[in-house]
């Protein structure tokens, strides 16, 4: 058994894809990473047995759970998250980070980042809450507290980015962090700009803000960064002063990044994955990223079935809608074919549009969902399958419960921001699976070619 000291931090994802972007950014930095489906018990998290064996003599750990609440109301984010913050408080660990995406996906009706602060602070009380969101490997920057994001080589401000400016659900119309945040939360903010960061292990607390008085809400320090070198000293901060147990923090998996350059070492969580054949795609992202990499893997052989969704919401047709793709996915994949099922080819699909604007489709939102998890499950349970690639927040979290998957540990590089994992599962199918649970914006066009590949392809497509 590990020693309780020996756990570092504890996080919660608000998505499943960005859950799996702190299990790399910790694994990278040589603090092996658990990532649970369901909070895991003290004993869980105690007795976990990596698959990879080196990783066992590693020194501490750190775990996390995959949650949801990114696309909950605030209402139902508090009975998504509250039970799950009750029963981890009682792991000690030194950190505790409510992980959101590096683009703040959020309002005050979805994704309410004030609510999962009002819970945090209920279970893991704290005189003040970190915030880091710019993570210049993932090309997010915070200059001046307003959040930048780059395509390509242009780098927009937030609500003049033309994908996050526009989000169907959550568009980004303000860049200032802390005027996005106060629709969402009354408490005090403060920042720390860049020219502030150079000395910035040396101040204490109370020099960057006044600190609240015991009834107050616990200050949110926002911390600018522009490069990935302003985290050293942000993570240098924190170890020096959140000295409690259970420190809250908030951001994206800039503050693994700040705190790996602090706790981690050299030994990097190493185990470079190997070419497969065949790779199963299911993709539940109307992105415009993940549209040009299924046509990407169109060109270099792999085969597409795409879903009929309107027959999906139709209760005499969605059975033998199912049952058509499952068998065509069985069909390729039994003649060695690495396959991509998809529901849609970026946000101008015309079923994209059909779907956001038929009422049968608001009152079942998760449909499309629910039907790739019953498609890839019926698969698993008819094909050997060794790696699997999920597309999508919603897509990932519905495939992964329906396969009775425990829990993941890190194996291997692909993009940042979606690495490949090792499944963990009772059900011997699953157990040992790879999967790359992806974000829509995830990855460049070849991604999954690397995936097949197992690792980045050159142009001459050799490793």
């Amino acid at each position: 058994m590990r020693k309780e000291k020996d756990i570092l931090l504890g996080y919660y994802g608000d998505d499943f894809t960005g859950s799996s972007d702190v299990l790399e950014v910790l694994s990278l930095l040589g603090i092996p990473t658990i990532l649970f489906l369901e909070a895991p018990s003290k004993e869980q998290v105690k007795n976990f047995r990596f698959k990879n064996q080196s990783l066992e003599a590693f020194g501490q750990i750190a775990f996390g759970v995959a949650g949801i609440a990114r696309s909950l109301s605030p209402e139902a984010m508090k009975k998504e998250i509250d039970p799950i913050f009750k029963k981890i408080r009682e792991i000690p660990f030194r950190y505790f980070h409510y992980k959101v995406c590096s683009t703040l996906d959020s309002s005050p009706d979805v994704g309410n980042i004030g609510t999962a602060m009002e819970v945090g602070e209920k279970y893991f009380p704290s005189p003040f809450i970190p915030l880091v969101i710019g993570f210049p490997t993932l090309n997010r920057f915070v200059a001046f507290g307003h959040l930048f994001a780059r395509i390509g080589n242009t780098t927009y401000r937030l609500d003049r980015h033309p994908v996050m400016s526009r989000h169907p659900i959550t568009p980004m119309n303000e860049s200032e962090i802390r005027l996005h945040l106060k629709k969402q939360m009354d408490r005090p903010m403060e920042l720390v700009e860049l020219q502030d960061l150079e000395n910035l292990p040396l101040k204490k607390p109370q020099e960057l803000l006044e600190l609240p008085k015991n009834e107050d809400p616990a200050p949110l320090i926002l911390f600018d960064t522009v490069e990935n070198d302003h985290l050293n000293p942000i993570g240098q901060w924190m170890h020096q002063h959140c000295l409690q147990q259970h420190q809250l923090l908030l951001g994206s998996s800039a503050m693994e990044y700040a705190l790996g350059r602090v706790y981690g070492n050299e030994n990097k969580v190493k185990s470079p994955p190997k070419e497969i054949l065949p790779l199963l795609v299911v993709a539940g992202s109307c992105a415009q990223n993940t549209a040009d990499q299924i046509l990407h893997a169109e060109k270099v052989g792999f085969q597409l079935i795409k879903m009929e969704v309107k027959r999906l919401y139709q209760p005499e047709e969605k059975q033998a809608e199912i049952h058509r793709v499952t068998q065509e996915g069985l069909a390729a994949l039994k003649a060695n074919k690495n396959t991509v099922i998809y529901s849609a080819l970026g946000p101008e699909d015309p079923q994209v549009k059909s779907t956001l604007t038929a009422s049968y489709a608001k009152e079942n939102p998760q449909a499309i969902a629910i039907a790739q998890a019953a498609i890839t499950k019926q698969i698993v349970e008819q094909f050997h399958l060794k790696r699997l690639v999920t597309a999508g927040g919603d897509t990932s979290g519905y495939i992964l419960k329906a396969l009775g998957i425990e829990a993941f540990e890190f194996t291997g590089e692909l993009s940042p921001g979606a690495p490949l994992c090792i499944a963990h599962g009772k059900n011997k199918r699953v157990d040992g699976m790879e999967i790359a649970i992806k974000g829509g914006q995830n990855g460049n066009h070849r991604y999954f070619e690397y995936a097949q590949k197992g690792g980045v392809v050159n142009e001459e497509n050799q490793l």
